[in-house]
């Protein structure tokens, strides 16, 4: 079932209308899950805790069609302090969800709900999300969705395909998530054709950071392109730098291409709500700084400065970025992926990304019910704030486009 908002029109023919007549409808795909009353309160209670909900008769329905589900986890770090959860959700049969544009169908058996409780006006991931499909780097199925528990709306949620699946899908055996210091995170192994182990893919992500230190210039180059689809990489850095990504490290995912000889890695980029920073996620903050060239701290963006110059790059908490900053030849290489970064992010791209958010979002602002759910979120939104914060930050991004190419 699908949600709607009505306010009823009551006029007399001899008098003007004591209510305007207007009918909304919150035309988006929705799940509800249905759970006892306790699990219910414990889940929108709990804090700081991710855990698999295990309630007895627990239910999950995507618009009125009862799933098979496997697994539903509280997922998510920041998330996990909020009333309005995020969560995993693992299928034993795929649902088939159309896209934005109603024109194809997405078969999803794991995907995320996202809550976006951090997200501005809940604009910043499907913003960050929108432009990074634009540069190829976003191949993951995404979409606005409602989320009800026991029919009571929860608001507006940002349905994602799990990267566990895509890699899947596109044919790769291994998928890992960087974690701070370039550790491994977390990681899945699913051989196809076995040339290759699980601890093989590993070794071959940490020769990324081991071999750092040991080139520099064309053979750095070389030996990082031949482990890391660079070029892809330093775009996703060079969006990082407009879009001023400030949670940063571990907000990737590395998949492995399909090779018979090799293993290379392309990125995934994930977890964008946390843009718009003013400055990066290194300054001040010691305890996530790679220290592959020893003990690195920065108490002020000048002492950023200081160390590598004024570089085109928003945060250099990794030591790949690091690397990428400071050594000559793959800053030049950046700055040609960066240039692609603004080239193909022209003001009509920007404009008409920031136009499919305000369309697919208007229905959820037009729904009283659901809006008011951003109460329990880090800001609460209304349609006004909503859409003068699309203004403010189209603006920005074109401005700071601008500034940036004057740059290069």
């Amino acid at each position: 079932m699908r949600s709607y908002a009505i306010f009823i029109i009551v006029c007399l023919l001899t008098t003007s209308c004591y209510k305007e007549v207007i009918e909304y409808e919150v035309n988006a795909d929705q799940f509800n899950l249905s759970v006892p009353l306790e699990s219910e309160k414990f889940i929108n209670q709990s804090r700081d805790s991710s855990y698999s909900i295990d309630a007895e008769g627990m239910q999950l329905y995507f618009n009125e069609q009862l799933l098979l589900v496997s697994e539903i986890r509280v997922r998510g770090k920041s998330a996990l302090n909020f009333r309005r959860k995020s969560f995993a959700v693992f299928l034993d049969e795929p649902i088939y969800v159309v896209d934005r544009y109603e024109n194809s169908t997405k078969a999803l058996s794991r995907f995320k709900l996202l809550s976006l409780s951090q997200d501005q006006s809940y604009v910043e991931s499907r913003l960050a999300f929108g432009l990074l499909n634009e540069l190829a780097l976003m191949p993951l199925f995404f979409k606005y969705v409602e989320l009800k528990i026991n029919e009571n709306t929860q608001g507006v949620y940002f349905l994602v395909e799990d990267p566990e699946q895509f890699y899947k899908e596109s044919g790769s055996e291994f998928i890992l998530r960087r974690g701070y210091n370039h550790a491994v995170d977390d990681s899945e192994y699913a051989p196809i054709h076995f040339r290759h182990t699980e601890e093989g893919y590993i070794n071959r992500f940490r020769e990324i950071y081991q071999l750092l230190p040991l080139f520099t210039g064309s053979g750095l180059q070389k030996e990082l392109n031949d482990r890391l689809d660079l070029r892809m990489y330093n775009r996703k850095i060079g969006l990082d730098y407009l879009l001023q990504n400030g949670d940063y490290t571990d907000e990737v995912y590395f998949y492995a291409q399909q090779d018979d000889d090799s293993i290379r890695f392309s990125p995934l980029p994930w977890d964008y709500d946390d843009i718009f920073d003013h400055l990066p996620h290194e300054v001040g903050v010691d305890w996530g700084m790679g220290k592959v060239f020893g003990e690195r701290s920065y108490n002020s963006l000048q002492d950023i400065i200081d160390d590598i110059g004024d570089k085109l790059i928003f945060s250099i908490e990794d030591d790949l970025d690091y690397t990428i900053a400071r050594d000559s030849e793959l800053y030049n290489l950046y700055q040609e992926d960066l240039s692609f970064v603004l080239s193909t992010l022209s003001d009509d791209v920007i404009e008409r990304v920031f136009s499919e958010i305000e369309s697919e979002l208007e229905p959820f602002y037009n729904s009283e019910a659901v809006i008011d759910q951003s109460k329990y979120d880090l800001n609460r939104t209304d349609k006004t704030q909503w859409l003068d914060y699309m203004k403010e930050k189209k603006a920005f991004l074109k401005s700071r486009r601008s500034s940036i190419l004057e740059k290069l």
